[in-house]
């Protein structure tokens, strides 16, 4: 595949990188538009050394690789996500004259934080492999804080050298529904940390905001006051937005029919689901899934 990137471009994502990982000590690399390596790895682990090692292994990176990278692209947001190891990466798309070069993605460390999703609907078990149990017990541990600070210093640098521009997002008919949502700050109210963790496992059934009230045992009104305060959308706006994110990695990683879907996701009427998904991404579950869906050649 050819690269796309001058060798002047090159030279400067590399002393991004370099300098990120250097202030930071957060791993990182330049993978292509299809989530293929592209520059040396910075500050990498060994756990993901021996990881990417591994043919079956290194396909599912590049997948998770591909899969933030162009969520990051798409949404303009870097918000974390778990890799299909298990480990927490983000990206930042690298864009220049309205050509998209690549993506920086960063990260290869462990959270407690409960709220960031995995990015694949199902993870890699590697718990048999003892050498592998061995070294994660050595990854760095993040708090959210750290994490969304990360986030923030590499869009910085980036934004830098590579300035991007509002105009280059789709426009989303549905304007009351952001396309993404990018906690800049760590939650500090438990009870919308603890209804976030209730949503994300009840995504597929009859989620209403009085039972989540209850779940926090709060009242509906004064919970979504600090629901919308803490997140910046309402219940109601963050639940389709996950359902919308969830729907996108199936149709793109997995063989489930839309109808499948639509009824994992907790819509009774795929019509309805078709239609709130493509009002969020201006684009069909079956267009989507033929511009994304995964291929032995990702």
């Amino acid at each position: 595949m050819t690269n796309i990137c001058s060798d002047q471009d090159m030279k400067i994502i590399n002393d991004i990188m370099r300098d990120f990982t250097n202030v930071t000590k957060v791993a990182a690399i330049f993978v292509s538009t299809r989530g293929k390596r592209l520059s040396k790895e910075y500050n990498f682990s060994p756990f993901c050394k021996i990881v990417r090692s591994n043919p079956n292994h290194l396909k599912r990176c590049n997948q998770c690789d591909l899969y933030g990278g162009l969520e990051a692209t798409k949404t303009f947001s870097s918000c974390p996500y778990k890799c299909h190891m298990g480990l927490v990466d983000f990206s930042v798309p690298i864009i220049k004259n309205d050509v998209l070069l690549g993506f920086i993605m960063a990260g290869q460390a462990k959270t407690e934080d409960r709220t960031i999703q995995n990015i694949l609907p199902h993870q890699t078990d590697w718990s048999d492999d003892k050498k592998l149990k061995a070294l994660y017990s050595t990854l760095p541990v993040l708090t959210a804080e750290q994490l969304y600070s990360a986030t923030k210093v590499l869009r910085m640098m980036v934004n830098y050298y590579y300035p991007m521009d509002i105009h280059l997002v789709e426009e989303i008919p549905y304007q009351d529904l952001p396309t993404f949502i990018e906690a800049e700050n760590p939650l500090n109210r438990p009870e919308v940390r603890k209804a976030l963790i209730y949503i994300e496992k009840n995504l597929s059934s009859r989620i209403s905001l009085r039972r989540i009230s209850n779940h926090v045992h709060l009242s509906e009104s004064y919970f979504s006051k600090i629901f919308k305060e803490d997140m910046g959308v309402s219940v109601v706006q963050y639940i389709t937005l996950l359902r919308m994110q969830e729907a996108k990695k199936l149709l793109a990683y997995s063989q489930l029919s839309v109808n499948q879907i639509s009824k994992t996701l907790g819509y009774n009427r795929t019509s309805y689901f078709c239609k709130i998904f493509k009002l969020t991404t201006t684009e069909t579950p079956h267009e989507y899934r033929k511009k994304y869906s995964s291929t032995p050649n990702v």
